[in-house]
């Protein structure tokens, strides 16, 4: 089989290279090039596509006899995932680009170029799984999905004829967390759709890191002991300064109130700032006469953000117990399967960041309805219509369509509230080790 690597210069995606050519695979590297910011780096180089990135991956190439090309991305990368960084943090939400750069640039830009020059799969060094299931749908809720299909199919918003999944129709692929759960990178990859799981390849997620080092040195690999960058690739500085000279409109100095807003402080622009965070809070000395034995700032309590007043240009503060939140908004939902229509449990997990422990959760939506001729069971509820009654009908989410676009707002309820609940970040949800979806964080 002729397929792709994505090599980036790292241990994984070199590693990737070596098991599909032992396995014999027709193997072609493929590299990025992806702008940079080049008013803060020497070089002016992305960080993962700098010129030591390419040399490391030409040089694995050249060891592995295979042919290894160099897409230049810079142009997209700009338009699909900086601008966005910037108009997020413009906006007071916290953005995660990588996810952005999984949906747009790897598994879209980079598996188009890859199927172009006659790749029938796309590889990466991913840490995460695809596994195919067969579907246990009945006859009606076929006809629902095909039906659904072919309309989205008229109106030409699938992706493109290249992209068309594999001729499987009596089932689904499924995104599933890796086995190292140090290493787990599905949850930035809960945007892929069916048409892209069709034509991706995960080498590594039945592996473990050590595991994966250990290959690289076995195979005497040149980046066997190369380190992992972990910061943002397109800021070679503090992220701050980077948005400071990007948009130095937003660093507007204003006022620290509490929520029965009370000054408390002084910040220096509120783009500085994200829900839950405690430094950079300043507060302000009490004008009274502090008595002999009492300590400055003794009766003070830490403060939190837990909220922005972009009108009046004010950062909301509270005590921790009111950064927990016990619900939250979602929207621009996408869900990996259509079948996650008919198979929504009543209960699931969910991820509000990366690093963060999937928590136990329901998702509630009512702002769709689907005939009930149609056969279809929700396991939610249904709700009253707009006209207040339920006859007839039963309510659920909208349908995703072949490309997974669903509903675009649901409401999450935990079982218990959580911390800090980040406008911008992506709310990822699981069932067990499966990957159902996700969706941006409102509020």
């Amino acid at each position: 089989m002729r397929t792709a690597v994505g090599m980036s210069g790292g241990v994984d995606s070199s590693v990737v290279a070596k098991m599909l050519v032992d396995e014999g695979h027709e193997v072609v590297g493929l590299f990025l090039k992806l702008w940079a910011d080049p008013l803060c780096s020497v070089n002016k180089d992305n960080r993962c596509c700098n010129y030591e990135a390419l040399e490391d991956a030409r040089k694995v190439a050249n060891q592995l006899g295979i042919p290894f090309y160099v897409i230049n991305a810079e142009k997209a990368f700009k338009e699909a995932v900086v601008d966005n960084f910037l108009d997020e943090y413009q906006s007071l939400r916290t953005p995660n680009p990588c996810i952005v750069c999984n949906d747009k640039i790897k598994f879209d830009l980079l598996l188009k170029k890859a199927l172009d020059i006659g790749c029938e799969k796309l590889a990466t060094g991913h840490y995460a799984r695809i596994k195919y299931c067969h579907s246990d749908r009945s006859a009606s809720k076929q006809r629902v999905e095909e039906s659904l299909y072919n309309s989205e199919l008229e109106k030409g918003s699938l992706c493109s004829q290249s992209l068309n999944r594999d001729d499987k129709t009596d089932g689904d692929y499924r995104l599933l967390t890796g086995l190292d759960e140090t290493k787990d990178q599905s949850y930035m990859l809960y945007r892929l759709n069916q048409n892209q799981l069709s034509k991706i390849l995960f080498p590594l997620g039945e592996m473990t890191k050590k595991e994966v080092r250990k290959l690289a040195l076995d195979w005497d690999l040149p980046v066997k002991e190369k380190a992992e960058s972990q910061e943002i690739c397109f800021i070679n500085d503090d992220y701050r300064s980077f948005l400071k000279r990007y948009l130095p409109k937003t660093f507007v100095p204003g006022d620290i109130v509490d929520q029965n807003g009370k000054i408390v402080g002084k910040h220096e622009g509120l783009i500085n700032y994200t829900i839950g965070q405690r430094k950079g809070i300043e507060q302000v000395k009490e004008s009274k006469v502090q008595s002999p034995k009492s300590k400055e700032n003794e009766d003070r309590k830490p403060l939190y953000v837990v909220g922005f007043d972009k009108a009046k240009n004010q950062l909301i503060v509270g005590e921790d117990e009111e950064t927990y939140q016990s619900e939250m908004s979602v929207s621009n939902i996408h869900w990996i399967s259509p079948n996650t229509l008919y198979q929504l449990p009543n209960t699931c997990s969910v991820k509000i960041r990366y690093r963060h422990p999937a928590v136990d959760c329901r998702v509630q939506n009512n702002h769709y309805v689907i005939p009930a001729e149609a056969g279809i069971q929700r396991s939610m509820d249904p709700q009253p219509s707009e006209g207040g009654s339920t006859s007839g009908r039963r309510f659920g989410l909208r349908p995703p369509d072949k490309s997974g676009r669903g509903d675009d707002t649901v409401k999450v309820l935990f079982q218990n509230p959580q911390r800090a609940i980040s406008p911008g970040q992506s709310a990822v949800f699981y069932l067990d080790d499966q990957v159902l979806g996700g969706g941006i964080i409102i509020g």
